[in-house]
This record gives structure tokens, sequence and C-alpha cells, in this order.
């Protein structure tokens, strides 16, 4: 019997300078699957890559675990001089963020094309 492989949930692609996260799951509530994917950007973020983009385009549902690692990144993120937009958020997602009041928080953009040209 092989022992199980890790799953990959999100991936990232460079655009002019900006790393666009996408997640690839479309549930995500294992605490360490959240904690391997933000280690992951923390990663990107280590590197130099100040500019993100994450794009919830497939994510239905996520653990408020999630949250507060997002609400983590965004303040290191924006303490290094970058910037972090949210977009292409699912009813769901963008429930969750209107109940926890956290647009105020957030950069959120409607698609990832107008969250790439927020940065112009």
């Amino acid at each position: 019997m092989s022992a199980p492989q890790p799953v990959m949930a999100f991936e990232w692609t460079d655009v002019g300078g900006i790393a666009v996260v996408r997640f690839t799951v479309k549930i995500l509530r294992d605490e360490r699957i959240i904690r391997s994917i933000f280690d992951e950007i923390d990663r990107l973020l280590e590197s130099g890559r100040t500019r993100m983009v994450i794009n919830f385009t497939d994510l239905q549902v996520f653990a408020s675990y999630a949250i507060g690692k997002l609400i983590s990144l965004n303040s290191r993120v924006t303490q290094q001089g970058g910037r972090l937009v949210m977009s292409d958020l699912t009813p769901i997602v963008d429930e969750i963020v209107d109940i926890m009041n956290l647009r105020r928080r957030f950069t959120i953009m409607k698609t990832e094309r107008d969250a790439l040209e927020s940065f112009v």
C-alpha cells in the first residue's frame, strides 16, 4: 500500500511581477493543508513577491483558520510595502467576508483582471 499523496491545494503564476495565487480545491477545511498553503505563500513573500492576488474562483468552503491566515498574510505584505488583493470571491466566500466585516481589511476586486489592473 502506498502512502497518500499530498494534495496541491493551490497554484501560483507570475503575471507582470504580481504573484497570482489560485486555489485548486473546492473545500479547504484541513488545518494541515491550510498551514501548508500559507507556508508556501509566505515563501513567496520572503522571496520578495510583495504584490499578490489571491483568486477564490474555485473555493466554495474554507475554515475560519484560513481567515486568520489571510489576515496575517495581508499584514505582513503591507508591512513589507506590498499589497494583497483578493478576487473572484464565490458567493459563499463573499458572504463570509461580509459576516466577518472583512471588507475594510482587504482590497477585494470582482475579477482577477480587475485585481491585476489595480496595481497599475
